[in-house]
């Protein structure tokens, strides 16, 4: 039913993922936390995505572990 991503796909995005976050690192520090722990938030489920499935719905199918 959902594609999975290919493991180049999957590297690349974790890449991303490590680039982003050191590149938001001095502006993350001033600005308010809720803003903060947002982007940490979005960068996880970003980092955890391995197939076209919504990490919400892989969770829920898997059970919370």
């Amino acid at each position: 039913m959902y594609t999975q991503y290919s493991k180049l796909n999957i590297t690349f995005r974790r890449i991303f993922v490590v680039l982003a976050g050191l590149l938001s690192l001095p502006v993350l520090l001033l600005l308010p936390v809720n803003k903060r722990t947002r982007l940490g938030s979005f960068l996880h489920r970003y980092w955890t995505q391995t197939s076209a499935q919504p990490v919400w719905l892989k969770k829920i199918e898997q059970g919370f572990k």
